[in-house]
């Protein structure tokens, strides 16, 4: 199973790493930026994507260490991307915030699922408001990523 994560802060990334490798036994491919994510599912076929909506245009690993701007909607340029290169994943979104823009219209978290499905041809698993050190929010990532083994 190829396994992507797109989370460009570092504490919430290392939490969502413990997820994976609990339930998986290894680390999924990590990307910090729009534009590396865009690079990673041009050149690879994952079965999961693990997706922050909210992301730096570049990220830390970019040659010249400067992050671009921060996009509310990164998240939402990589699921174009993936409907650009036609694949398809199943994608489960892990975001601190309740709602976010797809093509200019603001979308409740809870019903981006569907939203996501008719636009960008794309299979959301679900779809978590993460809080920091929050043990819900981490059963709920686990439970959800023990479906899809």
């Amino acid at each position: 199973m190829n396994i992507l994560l797109v989370e460009d802060e570092v504490h919430k990334r290392d939490e969502i790493n413990g997820c994976v490798n609990e339930v998986f036994g290894f680390l999924p491919d990590i990307v910090d930026s729009v534009n590396s994510a865009v690079l990673k599912v041009k050149a690879v076929d994952y079965d999961l994507i693990i997706l922050d909506m909210a992301l730096s245009t570049f990220g830390e690993s970019s040659g010249d260490n400067k992050k671009g701007h921060d996009q509310a909607q990164g998240g939402v340029e990589v699921l174009r991307a993936l409907k650009a290169y036609k694949k398809t994943a199943d994608i489960l979104i892990v975001t601190q915030y309740p709602d976010f823009f797809i093509a200019g219209v603001k979308v409740k978290l809870k019903n981006s699922m569907g939203v996501i499905k008719s636009k960008y041809s794309q299979n959301v698993i679900g779809a978590i408001l993460y809080t920091y050190k929050s043990k819900p929010t981490l059963q709920k990532i686990t439970s959800i990523l023990r479906l899809k083994k």
